[in-house]
């Protein structure tokens, strides 16, 4: 798939024309509008809604940089420890900020996270991930067995060992998404409701076409879009799928707990939330979700804490996440100048404030606050990254 204009397009009036436009309603386009419009530009946001499934709804809303370097290949590691520490520590300020315009409770906890271990065999990944935390600069001890039923009664005795990251937090996803739409609204941000079908190149590459029939155009071009969306490159941004549920478990457990082969994430009202499955396809449906997945979960998850196991289920979902070949988001820009904030897999709640505040930054000719050459497009080769190529 191609994701050109055709020649008899290119001189086409366009139907609206922007000075940014950010293509893709996920927690990274919402959060750098936010960011844009703070800062006195004229942004608008190109939503495809339910057309293209979002990763965002489908997450638990961990803010747990210490437990996410492991996704990174190719040296990557620490830049993406680092862009999540500063995320997770501008999370501190940013949702109190965010709930105080809004009037929407974020639920946000800054309770940590333990990661459970079995065996002596995961104690020692464990251990491995928590003195690269340390060497970087955060807060990640490894405890024994009795110290996390310490902090967390209801553990299995089957933990032996626990990576406890007393600095990690969480929010829930679908109310943060809710109050960026209203702040959206309450800065005069317009979200318009249309589905990208493609971009365009050389002279008309300000354009973009919908499904609807619309040509747009704008100055500048944000591509934040999902990984099924038909416009990144092929190869580089693919979709991940995930399922979860969600039970009723109030006061088994009172912080993120990590085990082999599932989290168990509590929120508010005794809701708590076990995930997640990662499945890669082709063909991935997004809506269906397996009996055998949530069983799996669900056992993983009474594992590690046996009062789980008779829970009332609530709901079950799946999603999509937009994951890279090396594991790191992709924040540059393309060949035809479009700036890019793609690929942040199953991170994109945690990265959101800062990505927002480099990108935004790099949009206005700015110098960003921190270095973005680790997740520059070019990482994977000159020419292969053209948004001429569909995914």
């Amino acid at each position: 798939m191609t994701t050109r204009l055709s020649p008899a397009k290119r001189m086409d009036m366009p139907s609206r024309v922007f000075d940014i436009a950010i293509i893709g309603g996920g927690v990274i386009g919402l959060t750098l509008a936010r960011e844009l419009g703070g800062r006195g530009a004229k942004v608008a946001v190109i939503d495809a809604g339910a057309a293209v499934p979002q990763a965002t709804v489908a997450a638990a809303g961990m803010l747990a940089p210490s437990f996410e370097t492991c996704a990174a290949f190719g040296g990557l590691a620490e830049p993406l420890y680092r862009l999540g520490a500063r995320s997770l520590a501008m999370w501190r300020d940013y949702a109190p900020a965010l709930e105080d315009e809004t009037g929407v409770i974020l639920d946000y906890r800054r309770d940590g996270t333990l990661g459970l271990a079995y065996r002596d065999a995961q104690a020692e990944d464990l251990a491995k991930q928590a003195a690269l935390v340390k060497n970087l600069g955060g807060a990640a001890e490894m405890i024994s067995g009795d110290e996390a039923r310490a902090l967390e009664p209801a553990l299995s005795n089957e933990v032996v060992a626990a990576l406890h990251a007393p600095e990690d937090a969480q929010v829930d996803p679908r109310h943060v998404m809710s109050a960026l739409r209203i702040s959206l609204k309450n800065r005069d941000i317009e979200i318009v409701h249309a589905r990208v079908l493609s971009l365009g190149e050389g002279a008309a590459a300000g354009q973009f076409a919908c499904a609807e029939g619309d040509v747009f155009e704008a100055q500048t071009i944000v591509l934040a879009a999902g990984a099924v969306s038909g416009l990144t490159p092929m190869g580089l941004v693919y979709p991940v799928k995930g399922e979860a549920t969600a039970i009723a478990a109030e006061g088994v457990v009172t912080r993120v707990v990590r085990a082999p082969g599932a989290y168990i994430c509590p929120k508010a009202g005794g809701r708590v939330v076990i995930g997640a499955t990662e499945e890669l396809g082709p063909l991935l449906d997004h809506h269906s979700v397996s009996d055998a997945a949530i069983a799996g979960l669900r056992a993983n998850a009474a594992r590690a804490a046996p009062g789980l196991s008779s829970a009332q289920e609530l709901e079950r979902w799946a999603g999509l996440r937009p994951g890279t070949p090396d594991g790191a988001p992709i924040m540059g820009r393309d060949k035809e100048g479009r700036f890019l904030a793609l690929g942040h897999y199953r991170n994109g709640i945690l990265h959101a404030p800062a990505a927002a505040e480099a990108m935004a930054a790099l949009i206005l000719g700015e110098t960003p606050p921190f270095d973005l050459a680790p997740f520059n497009p070019s990482r994977f080769g000159p020419g292969r990254f053209s948004p001429g190529q569909g995914g």
